[in-house]
């Protein structure tokens, strides 16, 4: 029969018994079976699958037990004879990073996975993925797994196909295009219950970004077996060889060599390639093991007090020009209470370092890269924003609270149509008769052309940008002294208002008032976005 020749010479080759399986175009639930599941699936499979030539029924189609037994190979010979063995997997710990090096197996590594459907499943591996999860502590209550394998592992799944099809013309090819894709489907049903048995938490199947566990699977001979597509494909390897800096580490990519086996034909794979591939010495080992947590994001509202304080940390060529800055008084005790590997902030406009934000605060939000805790009751949330309070008076917190990663959008939505209030503290050099600052009250809906300020060139393109003053309303402190009070639209210069900007600013306040004025303090009295929504307490 089709089915037991191809599985004769899928044994001689050296395949273990789940590759078999799939080259045998199984693909339900039994391949997650034991051993005992797997022997009988593979002779039910290898039976169904015929010569168009041999009869369905009738006596002719029948096969004598002596014949059957004859012509089937036995499964307790060969690559997979030690099935249930399991190898020792040996661990050495360097940082944070795993490095896995397995031993040398006391049975054949398979041809296809190499190892993977084998030892990859043992209950060592199993541990060892297990505890990758564990140590990191994540508050999750379900996981996924995403499994990245050597390249030769494609090559060497094409390169028994197109034998295997050499030798039986006939064999049904339905399960070529999905194979190697099954592999790492089994791998993944196989230790993932497993997994979720250990630790306790629910294995998903289907797609889940909240928890995943990245396995990075290698192989010693990876960039060695994968140099034959160099001698199929020289056009395209010479190119890429070429491009030094875009391919620095290696030529050979995934994507590339897929590329390349589709772009060469069965016939020529089989004169560069005419024999099986040969058995590995040694399994494939899990050469990194990465958890990855969706981030989670913390928004709120800030105040600032200190006309010291950059909003983010201030550099210039590596050098801090201020001790700390409000995205640090927040983030850092933020931070220590999520176990975060990074953060990203970002605010609903920003402040300059000499510009207050008083009112109800400057909506913000950051977002914490890989956390560890995800979960924060409402208590759990006053109690942090409490101690960031306490910590400084530089900074006051307001609304802290956790939100979805669709709502961040409020943040930067609007900005146009985003109004902010500030007060202004003016001076007059050469003094002023307080009547002259009636006119400004009667000024509504004024628009400005501002080109881009002077002071912020040097990080800015050079542009002018229409914007809008609302309102004014203008007070007298002394002879020299008065505040303005402006409600204008997101995005407009106030000093550069207020100034002039060496006329780059058209109408100011000088030109507006006659005067000559300049501005000694600014502070920033409300934004109005309302969000993140105000908490009761």
């Amino acid at each position: 029969m089709l089915g037991v020749r191809a599985l004769r010479l899928l044994q001689e080759w050296g395949c273990c018994r789940r590759c078999m399986l799939i080259f045998l175009g199984e693909r339900s639930d039994l391949l997650y079976g034991d051993m005992a599941v797997i022997d009988d699936t593979l002779k039910s499979a290898a039976a169904k699958i015929k010569d168009e030539s041999e009869p369905e029924n009738g006596v002719s189609a029948q096969v004598s037990e002596s014949e059957q037994k004859e012509e089937e190979p036995s499964l307790q010979e060969g690559s997979e004879a030690s099935g249930n063995q399991e190898s020792k997997v040996r661990v050495s710990l360097e940082d944070t990073n795993y490095d896995h090096m397995a031993k040398k197996q006391r049975c054949s590594v398979c041809i296809t996975c190499l190892g993977l459907l084998q030892w990859g499943c043992s209950s060592d591996a199993v541990k060892l993925l297990s505890d990758a999860i564990s140590s990191r502590g994540n508050d999750g209550d379900a996981f996924a797994l995403a499994l990245s394998f050597p390249m030769c592992l494609s090559l060497r799944v094409h390169r028994v196909w197109t034998l295997l099809l050499q030798a039986l013309p006939k064999f049904p090819e339905k399960g070529r295009i999905d194979h190697v894709g099954t592999i790492k489907e089994v791998w993944k049903n196989l230790v993932g219950p497993e997994i979720e048995v250990s630790i306790k938490r629910k294995f998903i199947t289907k797609k889940y970004f909240d928890f995943i566990l990245n396995v990075n699977a290698t192989h010693s001979r990876d960039m060695v077996e994968c140099e034959i597509m160099e001698k199929l494909c020289t056009a395209m390897f010479t190119v890429r060889r070429q491009q030094h800096r875009k391919y620095s580490n290696t030529v050979f990519t995934k994507q590339a060599i897929d590329t390349a086996i589709k772009k060469v034909s069965d016939e020529e794979f089989l004169k560069a390639c005419p024999e099986p591939p040969c058995v590995p010495d040694e399994a494939i080992i899990f050469q990194s093991l990465q958890c990855q947590q969706t981030s989670i994001f913390m928004a709120g509202r800030y105040n600032k007090y200190s006309r010291e304080l950059p909003q983010t940390p201030w550099l210039v060529e590596g050098e801090r020009k201020m001790e700390t800055s409000v995205q640090e008084l927040i983030c850092e005790s933020l931070i220590g209470a999520v176990k975060a590997d990074d953060v990203k902030f970002s605010s609903s406009g920003r402040e300059d370092v000499d510009v207050r934000c008083l009112g109800t605060g400057r909506p913000f939000v950051v977002e914490f890269i890989n956390p560890c805790r995800t979960k924060f009751t409402r208590s759990e949330m006053k109690d942090l924003q409490a101690a960031i309070n306490s910590n400084t008076k530089l900074v006051a917190l307001r609304d802290l609270q956790v939100v979805d990663r669709k709502d961040v959008k409020v943040l930067k939505e609007g900005e146009e149509e985003k109004t902010k209030a500030y007060c202004a503290l003016c001076l007059a050099r050469d003094g002023y008769d307080p009547k002259v600052l009636d006119r400004l009250s009667g000024m509504t809906e004024l628009t400005l052309c501002q080109k881009t300020p002077i002071r912020v060139l040097h990080r800015r393109c050079l542009a002018t940008r229409r914007k809008i003053i609302h309102k004014m309303l203008a007070s007298r402190v002394d002879d020299y002294f008065f505040k303005l009070h402006l409600t204008t639209q997101a995005g407009t210069y106030i000093k550069e208002f207020v100034h002039g900007d060496l006329g780059r600013t058209t109408p100011s306040l000088g030109s507006l008032l006659g005067l000559e004025v300049d501005i000694i303090a600014l502070d920033v009295e409300n934004v109005a976005l309302d969000w993140p929504p105000r908490c009761d307490d």
